[in-house]
Formats: C-alpha cells, structure tokens, sequence
C-alpha cells in the first residue's frame, strides 16, 4: 500500500542513489588535482607569492605548545557552530579538546573529528616539472591513505621535516589537496571505524557507507540551494558538512597565525580552501545539474510503481556527465603544464585580478554555493551539445573505464572542430573564474588576521 511514509523512503533511496554514483565518479573529486587549479591562483596573489619561507612544524609541535589556547578555541568554535549552524551535527562533549590529555596530537584529531589514520606529516606536493631538490620522493602511501593508490601514480611527493625551511606556497599548494587524501574517510556511525563510532555524525546520509571514497563525499558536497519541497521529501540532503570543515579550518588557520604558527596557518588555509575549490563545481552544488525538481519526483514515482529503468538512466547519466567534466578539465590542465602554455581561457580565468566579495560566515553557502548552483543548467547544456552523445546523453554507456574517456579532447574536436573545445574551454574557464574570486576572498580574508 503507498503511503507518504513509504514515498519518503523509496525517495531517499533514489536520490542516495543518484548522490552515489556522482561522488563515486573518479574518487569523487570536484577537480582533478586542485593544486594545479589553485596554483596559478596564488601565484599571482602578492600576499601569498612573495611571503618568506617559514620554518615547518609537526602537527604534535603546534598542539603541544598550544593546548590551552587550542581548548578555549574549539570550545568557543563548537558553541558558535551549534548556535549558528543550523544542520549542524554538533560534537559529542567527551571528544572536546583537553589541554592536559597525555596524548594531546589524538585529542586534537578527535576534536576537529578527522580520519585518526589521515596522514598528517609535513611534506611538498611537487607541481609537474619541479625540482625535487634532493628531498626523499614519498610514497603515496605516506600521503594518503587508500587502499587503492593508482590514481596517486603521477603525482610526486617529497619529505620535509621539522625545521626545515619552506615557502607558504609550497604548504598551501599541498595543502590543498589534503581533503582528497584522506582526511573526511570513515567518519560515520555505519563506516565500521571506532571514529565513526565516535564523531557524532550519525549515519552517513547517502552512498554506501562500505566504499572508502563514498564515505568522504557528505563533505565535500553541500546541497543548500535545491527546492523546499525537495528538502521536505528528502530532509537527508542537508546532512551536508563542506560549511563546517571551511569554518574550522578558518578559525584554526586565524589562531596559528595570531600565534606565530606559520606553517599551520598555510596549511590549515589550505584545508580550507579545498573545499571553496568543490564548492564551484555544479555537481557538488547541485542534485542532478539540468533536471528539475519535477522530474527528480518523478523518476522516483516511476520507480515506486515498479519502472526503475528511469532511476537507472539517470544514475548512469549523472556519473557520466561528472566524469566527462572533470576528466576534460585534467587533459587541458595538465597539457598547458606540460606545454608551459598558460595563455588559454582557463588560465586567464585562474590568473587575473577580479572581483571578489568580502568573506563572512554566511559567504560560503550564500555566495560560493549560490553562484556553483545558478550555473548547473547551463553546465548540462553545454555537456548536452558539445559534448559526443555517446558519453552524455546515452544511458546504455558507462563513460568510467571506456577507452573513450581518455580521449574526450579528441571526440569533441572530431564531432564539433575547434569551436567544440572553444566553447567547453570557455564554460570551465567561467567556473574557474569563480574558483579564482572564491579563494581569493577565502583567502584574504584568513590573511587581514595575520600579523
């Protein structure tokens, strides 16, 4: 017998669903490797280029000489969030930051509520062509902490110690990657860890809580602009945490900075900053990019009535789209480094001086996520008429794995000429020019607390 209790259920049965394959898309990243995104970024930021190295510090070093300014901090922090945030799933009281706990790098980790295995040591992310300049190359292991590492094979990471001499670029560039290593894995009751146990974020809302990279995406996606009555019929949609982590990581980036931590003020800003960076992307904003909310309840009522093909297609739709997306920003980002050719749309995009509003608390949601939101159709219309039908509007296709992914510049350029990369290079360069003016303002803002 249908009855509105059942709808419910089978809704967020569909949607979770849905949320799954998008974040299951590439490790559900927004971007491929934001430090290629964000460096050109901060390179031609004054305020970030042209600081002088600082020494590095262990995260043990900082919060040791730090405990009690660290507790008054994260007890104020954790009041504000449960006074002005109003989802927010607010910490257990017995994980609260204790200035005299024996071990107090555990007690910190518990109380920011991060992966107790994320990999917390210093170390550089070198962008591609750089010098290793006789450091130890690390492992990918050393960095982050999946079982599957595959996707870390190009990348290369090199050891820095305590004491060593560093620039702040060079830790916020890394830095701003940390989120994708590992850092928001396993944080739910159901992910079969004692933090999960321990965190007080209840069950993961969405996306199956067994898959390593699923269970980082409830806070990397933040879905605050969909319709009231989608948020009546799935209130597990804003079982979102992006805002928070970008608000911590504010606060903890202010405090080492006032006291003379420079190092985990980078690195802390540019915890931060990764999510500003997700945020831009319609498909960490935005349920199902070009598919209103009508059609959303539909797909769900044919599904209840036992027509699942349409749930179906739009699963594998959704998944493709994303990765037809990010996999195309890779190749041009990556070829630009390769070719040391950074005059194209997009990097105009990340490098120029632009607009940007002044950060508050309310900037993330309001401004950054609006913004990602507003562009969400036009994105999928893009996608629809530039893109080959065959990778984006072919349910019966599975885009992740296909030899065709790979050559996606290639299709594009076969079916529609030079006009078909024109016109998708200018679409992510409208993206990456609010990534610019996102970060920048993030940034800035983090930076008028420095002395």
């Amino acid at each position: 017998m249908f009855t509105p209790t059942l709808f419910k259920s089978q809704i967020k049965t569909t949607l979770g669903a849905l949320l799954c394959s998008s974040m299951m898309v590439s490790n559900a990243n927004a971007w491929s490797e934001h430090s290629l995104i964000s460096y050109p970024i901060l390179n031609t930021m004054p305020e970030v280029a042209e600081q002088a190295p600082i020494k590095v510090e262990t995260l043990a070093e900082f919060v040791i000489a730090e405990a009690k300014g660290l507790e008054k901090l994260l007890a104020s922090n954790e009041t504000w969030l449960r006074e002005n945030f109003a989802h927010y799933k607010p910490r257990p009281d017995a994980l609260a930051f204790d200035a005299v706990n024996q071990d107090l790098q555990t007690s910190f980790i518990h109380a920011i509520r991060i992966n107790p295995n994320a990999r917390v040591n210093p170390y550089i992310q070198l962008l591609p062509g750089q010098d290793e300049q006789g450091r130890r190359r690390m492992d990918s292991s050393e960095v982050a902490v999946f079982t599957n590492l595959a996707h870390y094979n190009t990348m290369t990471f090199v050891e820095v110690k305590s004491g060593d001499m560093v620039t702040p670029m060079e830790v916020l560039v890394s830095a701003n990657d940390d989120p994708d290593n590992g850092l928001d894995i396993g944080l739910f009751e159901d992910s079969n860890t004692e933090a999960g146990k321990l965190y007080g974020f209840g069950k993961q809302a969405f996306g199956n809580p067994a898959l390593e990279y699923s269970s980082q995406a409830p806070f990397h996606m933040g879905f605050y602009h969909e319709s009231s009555i989608l948020f009546t019929l799935a209130p597990f949609l804003r079982e979102t945490f992006p805002d928070y982590r970008v608000h911590m990581y504010k606060a903890l980036s202010e405090y080492a900075f006032s006291t003379g931590h420079d190092y985990w003020g980078w690195r802390f800003m540019g915890w931060g900053m990764h999510y500003i960076g997700d945020i831009a992307q319609s498909y960490h904003s935005t349920l199902q990019p070009g598919v209103s909310t009508a059609s959303s309840i539909w797909t769900n009522a044919k599904d209840i009535m036992g027509y699942p093909q349409a749930k179906i297609d739009a699963i594998q739709l959704l998944s493709n789209r994303h990765l037809v997306l990010e996999e195309f920003q890779e190749i041009i980002t990556k070829k630009a480094y390769e070719d040391n050719d950074f005059s194209s749309a997009l990097f105009t995009a990340l490098t120029q001086e632009t607009a940007v509003v002044e950060y508050n608390d309310n900037t993330f949601v309001e401004v950054f996520a609006k913004n990602s939101y507003d562009k969400s159709d036009k994105l999928a219309g893009y996608l629809e008429r530039w893109v080959p039908e065959q990778l984006v509007s072919d349910p019966s296709f599975e885009v992740d794995g296909s030899k065709e992914i790979k050559m996606i510049v290639q299709l594009i350029r076969e079916q529609h000429g030079e006009e078909g990369i024109t016109k998708m290079t200018n679409l992510l360069a409208e993206f990456m020019l609010d990534h610019n003016a996102n970060t920048r303002s993030y940034v800035r803002a983090i930076l008028s607390h420095k002395s």
